[in-house]
């Protein structure tokens, strides 16, 4: 297995891992926010779909998908707590923009050159000092906003899915 292997295999576990979290929420459940302040399901996938559009934009992608008109500032990042959250349209539209975003990021990442892979960051991610580290982070991004949802789907009296 090559480093483009397992960074590949990063991406596609956690984007299996965010789909166990939502694959069963209505509609209704995307935009419920377990507690006052926190993300519902529907921000963290357009989040998540930004950030690999701007990845796959840092890498030069042509034909690099599309959010839904309108959203992809609701989407940036705030370090702020998080007010209601309503009006992203329909989910699936998120997860699919997702989705493509992330399978299109791992088919660049398999075709990257061993001394790009070793050179610096075009990103600077926390803790990453070569490019593969700041790749790596990305996927652990996702793992980590999967963790999240967890919480969500606790809060509508769902099960554990892991």
């Amino acid at each position: 297995m090559t480093p483009n292997d397992l960074l590949a295999n990063a991406y596609t576990t956690a984007q299996k891992l965010l789909h166990a979290m939502i694959d069963d929420l209505t509609p209704e459940e995307f935009t419920r926010q377990p507690v006052p302040g926190a993300n519902c399901a529907a921000w963290v996938v357009g989040h998540l779909a930004l950030t690999l559009r701007n990845g796959l934009r840092r890498m030069r992608a042509a034909d690099v998908p599309e959010l839904p008109p309108g959203l992809e500032d609701q989407f940036k990042a705030t370090k702020q707590v998080a007010g209601p959250q309503t009006g992203y349209g329909d989910p699936k539209a998120l997860v699919a923009v997702f989705d493509a975003c992330l399978e299109r990021f791992v088919q660049l990442i398999r075709r990257l050159p061993a001394d790009v892979l070793t050179g610096e960051p075009d990103f600077r991610g926390p803790f990453a000092t070569n490019r593969a580290e700041a790749i790596q982070f990305g996927a652990l991004h996702i793992a980590m906003h999967a963790g999240q949802l967890s919480t969500v789907r606790r809060s509508l009296g769902k099960p554990p899915v892991l």
